[in-house]
């Protein structure tokens, strides 16, 4: 782990400013490959041996692109001293026949040699990739599949024994396929990606290795030739296009995808077969075409259906990266129960409102929301994998973002009213205070006064034409002193001083129950929560007032009087079995509309069933104390 780390760290991944002394490097290897390749082309023909020849400068151009775009990578390194292999076919060619071998010979040299080549493909591409875990043990394998090599080349050129061949061949495999077994267990303990690009660097080489086998061993005429120039070309691209991805999808996907074109592959020929033999026992013309020609619809008709079928097995998988409309009922389902705008965000995924950055959790990643260029908070989501999510996840994700953004702008922006609302709240709970502490404190002992020297004129003894004046002032001093007593009530009801709702609702019923003739109240209270002081006024004056219009309007026989909390939301419900019809809010239900908006709820005055009226009301239990 720590030195794949310390690899990374050592080859950039950033493009340089110029080209690099690597770079040139690599182009000069790459001039000197494809010269000597087209100068094999010029010697008389007879097997193709320039198309062994000619794949090898790719290798140094695949090695270019990966040094310009990771300095100093050692995978590139790697490409470009293997581009020149064909320098070493020559002077072996040179060696072996002299200076001007024919096509011939140049064929049979680069044979005789081509385990060298192949045991530093097989070995040098890998060791690039990951230093392998055991760099002795590894060591050690690469001597016996050097000897290996050594061993083909001298059978192949005559110096020992043919029998030596194949021992020389198992030689190599096994100390190729040592060092192969040696990458993969150090990549075991490396990051996602870097144990992903080293399996399918494996399977590439693996792959490449067994086609161009099965090509010299079962291949007619010249096909091997052709092959294995093919197969080198192939190699470097899919080589350097591993060495720069950065992201790989998972194996599974990959088997899908085969599944899929071979199934569509496995229709066409069964269905082409069928018509061919058909056309074979109806004696039809041109069975063949017809065949070939069914074989092609079938094709075009299959892949819809296995592109559909691809797409919704990861789509099921993956989600698709819209919001459906059942994916909005699942979220928004209690909506009216939330006292939080914010807490309906948790339910989808963790949003964090605000420009600061959140603390992120261990596996967690953080997407930032942005909205008209302005930072207005961050999706945090937990991947299932320590490693983080997959790159198709991510590509979920971002498809989602611009939707969740405006999301949580307009949650943002709920709150922000959410919170001018309280602020107004608090600010008219204020100002009441303050008008009950000038009636109480100013305008109460100015009247008492005033009554005091009345009632102690009146007890002098004034002349006549004063005393039923005096007595007048004095009951209208007593009455407003009375009023005045009530307004302050109402501003704040003494009953809830101690806190308890329950208690003061039932002196409230209580004191309407001895109204003569009056109708019966009844009442019931369940409250499962604490409410806040301005809940519980609320609550205290839409009760009294849906009563005290129940007594004045409604020529009522029972009302009932119904008080619950649940799931941090406090309903009210004043119900009479009156004459009920139209309702015209006066001044005490428009007050308390105005206050139950003013904490987030809502009052509505209805007709009741079968008959009468019903008022209802419905608080967020924590209005006031939330912060």
């Amino acid at each position: 782990m720590l030195s794949s780390v310390a690899e990374s760290r050592a080859e950039s991944s950033v493009p340089s400013g110029g080209v690099t002394v690597e770079v040139l490097v690599a182009a000069v290897c790459f001039s000197l490959s494809a010269a000597l390749a087209a100068t094999s082309a010029l010697t008389p023909q007879g097997p193709p041996s320039e198309a062994l020849l000619a794949g090898w400068p790719i290798l140094a151009l695949a090695g270019g692109v990966v040094l310009d775009q990771r300095a100093a990578s050692r995978v590139g390194r790697a490409l470009t001293v293997l581009a020149l292999v064909p320098v070493l076919d020559i002077a072996w060619t040179a060696a072996r026949f002299g200076g001007s071998p024919t096509s011939l010979e140049l064929a049979r040299a680069v044979s005789e040699l081509a385990a060298v080549p192949a045991a530093a493909v097989a070995i040098m591409i890998p060791w690039a990739f990951r230093s392998p875990r055991g760099v002795r043990r590894a060591v050690g394998l690469v001597v016996i599949a050097a000897i290996g090599a050594l061993a083909v080349l001298a059978a192949e050129a005559g110096f020992v024994r043919s029998q030596v061949r194949v021992a020389g061949w198992v030689l190599l495999v096994l100390g190729c396929a040592g060092v192969w077994m040696l990458v993969a267990r150090g990549a075991r303990t490396d990051d996602r990606i870097t144990r992903r690009r080293v399996a399918w660097l494996l399977v590439t080489l693996a792959l490449a290795g067994a086609v161009v086998a099965a090509a010299w061993l079962v291949a007619y005429a010249d096909l091997g030739y052709y092959v294995t120039g093919s197969v080198l070309v192939v190699m470097a691209l899919a080589v350097a296009r591993l060495s720069l991805l950065r992201d790989f999808r998972p194996l599974d996907e990959h088997v899908l995808d085969l599944v899929l074109v071979a199934s569509a592959l496995g229709a066409a020929v069964l269905v082409a077969l069928l018509v061919r033999l058909g056309a074979a026992l109806t004696h039809l013309p041109s069975a063949n075409t017809s065949a070939v020609f069914t074989a092609l619809v079938t094709a075009a008709m299959a892949a819809p259906a296995a592109l559909w079928v691809r797409r919704t097995v990861l789509a099921r998988r993956y989600g698709t990266g819209l919001i459906s409309p059942a994916d909005v009922a699942v979220i928004t389902a209690d909506l009216h129960a939330q006292t939080d705008p914010r807490d309906l965000l948790d339910k989808a995924a963790r949003i964090v409102l605000g420009e600061d950055a959140p603390v992120i959790p261990e596996h967690w990643v953080l997407h930032p929301l942005d909205v008209g260029g302005d930072r207005v908070g961050a999706l945090l989501v937990e991947s299932s994998n320590p490693e983080g999510p997959e790159l198709r996840q991510q590509k979920i994700v971002a498809q989602l973002l611009p939707t969740v953004a405006l999301v949580a702008r307009a949650v943002g922006l709920a709150v922000e009213a959410e919170h001018a609302r309280r602020d107004v709240a608090r600010e008219r709970d204020a100002e009441r205070k303050r008008v009950m502490g000038d009636l109480h404190d100013g305008l109460g002992p100015t009247l008492a006064g005033m009554s005091m020297r009345v009632q102690a004129t009146l007890r002098t003894a004034p002349s006549s034409e004063y005393a039923g004046l005096l007595t007048d002032l004095a009951a209208g001093l007593a009455a407003s002193r009375t009023d005045l007593r009530r307004i302050v009530a109402g501003i704040t009801p003494s009953t809830l001083d101690d806190g308890d709702l329950g208690s003061a609702l039932a002196r409230l019923v209580e004191s309407f129950q001895g109204v003569a003739g009056g109708p019966r109240v009844t009442l019931e209270v369940a409250l499962d929560t604490v409410l806040s002081s301005a809940v519980q006024v609320a609550v205290y004056r839409s009760v009294a007032e849906g009563v005290t219009n129940a007594l004045r309007h409604a020529a009522a026989s029972a009302i009932d009087v119904q008080v619950q909390a649940r799931c941090g939301v406090v309903l009210v419900d004043v119900v009479d079995d009156g004459v009920g019809g139209q309702v015209v809010p006066g001044v005490g239900l428009s007050s308390l509309e105005q206050r139950a908006g003013t904490l987030g709820g809502w009052l509505k005055v209805a007709t009741a069933e079968p008959k009468g009226t019903r008022m209802h009301l419905e608080l967020p239990a924590g209005a006031e104390a939330r912060t």
